[in-house]
């Protein structure tokens, strides 16, 4: 297969099926059902509408390997997802998330360059009408999110503590506690191996809190809006969003920094979770024990991952603040590979998350609004021309030349790289204006 030229294309990133690909939509098919009928000695026919026919998507993705990217192989795993009969995600850089099954795949690949092109039919499952959706920020696309994904994720606990604890004690899981004592002196009554995992479950807690104990959480904290509810579950997970909370506040200075801040939480995050599996406990309840981590450790990858979205998207929304008033920015406009990078690292835990919570669609929620933000920039980014400066000029005049407002000094910088914007010169790639 030749190789093909991705500098004339115009593609988007999505995501199927947990792949994210670099895709070109070929032909969006959306058609109606009508049934006609004729009539003898009448004109024209009466028409009946049916309903609407499958959505159907062609497009190709490209898969491939150089210098700034290795994905190649992952056309393999894409492959392999076909054996899955179960609906799939499709995160279109268009429609958001929608789901459905990929009716065919024609494969287009070449081992010696490491270049692969899928051509893929997929179709929408039962997509309804059509709506209007008013436009969300990312910031409040996400907020919504982490509060639906906090309910979900209290929902899920309840059913993994009660296949955890013996039957008789769901009382343990669904009573209603008091605020004032701790999780393990209201479990008088219910059998010794609840007690010992609720015990074990509290003392992992508190082992985590004492990192940040000395943290306070913002007033205007997301966690204030949300309500846990009074139960061992809410407690639980009441409990553990906050430890998150304060670790985001503990590294607050490096937000000047975006990647080196997600990619410091990402860390930090993994240490917490790595900590509630390997805590060791008393050997005589080290079923009991293992369960908690297991538990601790499965909960806190999800929590970290709805995390780590939310403090990606108020990263975004700082930043699309900055792009569109850059002259009164505190902070510089983040660039494509920042954008990208952090992307990448929230999609990682994100991917990581929804293996073992796909009942949580609050996740795939997030993942889907921060690819469309990043995907709006990449857009906004590829509405520029390069131009040549024969002589070095002020980036002011650059502007000025081609008529583009002096707010636009402060995006160029950022975008090119300028060191010196009083002396710009040679390639410099500015906004195109439309006539």
């Amino acid at each position: 297969m030749a190789d093909f030229d991705r500098t004339a294309m115009e593609m988007n990133t999505g995501i199927l099926n947990g792949v994210t690909i670099e895709m070109e939509t070929i032909e969006d098919t959306l058609e109606k059902s009508i049934a006609t009928y004729d009539y003898p000695y009448a004109d024209g026919s009466d028409l009946e509408d049916m309903g609407q026919k499958a959505h159907t998507i062609r497009f190709k993705c490209y898969f491939w390997d150089d210098a700034e990217q290795e994905t190649y192989s992952d056309h393999v795993e894409l492959l392999n997802s076909l054996a899955d009969t179960t609906l799939m995600d499709f995160v279109h850089p268009k429609y958001g998330l929608i789901h459905g099954k990929i009716q065919s795949v024609a494969v287009m690949h070449d081992a010696s360059i490491r270049t692969a092109v899928l051509d893929i039919t997929f179709i929408e499952q039962m997509r309804g009408s059509t709506e209007s959706q008013p436009a969300q920020s990312v910031q409040a696309a996400a907020e919504e999110a982490y509060i639906e994904g906090q309910a979900a994720q209290e929902e899920m606990m309840k059913r993994d503590i009660a296949a955890i604890i013996p039957a008789a004690d769901i009382g343990a899981v669904t009573g209603t506690l008091d605020a004032g004592l701790s999780l393990l002196e209201q479990t008088d009554g219910f059998s010794n191996a609840t007690r010992l995992f609720v015990a074990g479950i509290e003392k992992r807690l508190a082992a985590a809190q004492t990192v940040v104990a000395q943290i306070k959480s913002p007033a205007d904290s997301l966690l204030t809006a949300f309500s846990y509810t009074a139960t061992l579950p809410g407690r639980i997970l009441g409990g553990m969003a906050q430890i998150l909370d304060k670790y985001g506040q503990l590294n607050e200075s490096l937000k000047t920094l975006p990647v080196k801040f997600i990619s410091r939480l990402h860390d930090a995050f993994n240490d917490i979770q790595d900590a509630f599996r390997d805590f060791t406990d008393n050997p005589s309840a080290s079923v009991i024990g293992q369960a908690a981590n297991a538990f601790l450790y499965k909960h806190a990858q999800i929590a970290a991952a709805q995390r780590i979205a939310l403090e990606a998207a108020y990263i975004y929304a700082a930043d699309a603040e900055t792009s569109a008033s850059p002259e009164d920015a505190d902070v510089q406009m983040m660039t494509m590979s920042e954008l990208e990078s952090s992307l990448a690292i929230v999609r990682t835990r994100i991917d990581a998350a929804v293996e073992i919570a796909r009942e949580i669609d609050a996740l795939k929620t997030m993942a889907a609004s921060l690819l469309t933000q990043v995907n709006n920039v990449r857009l906004e980014r590829e509405k520029m021309t390069g131009v040549t400066l024969d002589n070095p000029m002020p980036l002011h005049l650059v502007c000025l030349k081609y008529g583009l407002p002096y707010s636009d000094a402060e995006r160029l910088i950022k975008v090119n790289h300028i060191p010196h914007p009083n002396f710009t010169k040679g390639q410099v790639t500015v906004y195109a204006r439309q006539s």
